[in-house]
């Protein structure tokens, strides 16, 4: 789906993006459930070490999302990601969901 969001991205805005990998470096690691389906809390802890790195990770990073809950799922894989060697990480998102607790 992310690589769909990129080109579409790339099309839209005529930007040119770097060559996006054959294959993504981040891989998930586990099945969780679904992160619109769960409290604030269970939110926070289901992604904790879901996504590991397998291959080679370049200086500059951008993670492309649709949706983001809490943003623990991004501060997982961005962690990866600084981890694994990259001194930049950019966000991109679509759209965040409202926190089911803060409202009304």
């Amino acid at each position: 789906m992310a690589h769909l969001l990129v080109k579409k991205l790339q099309q839209q805005a005529n930007i040119q993006c770097p060559t996006l990998p054959k294959n993504n470096p981040l891989k998930k690691s586990k099945n969780t459930q679904a992160q619109h389906t769960l409290s604030r809390k269970e939110r926070l802890r289901n992604p904790q070490n879901s996504y590991y790195i397998d291959g080679a990770i370049a200086k500059h990073v951008a993670l492309f999302d649709d949706i983001m809950t809490t943003g623990s799922t991004i501060e997982s894989c961005t962690k990866q990601l600084l981890d694994a060697g990259a001194e930049r990480v950019d966000i991109w998102l679509i759209a965040r969901t409202p926190d089911k607790e803060q409202q009304g």
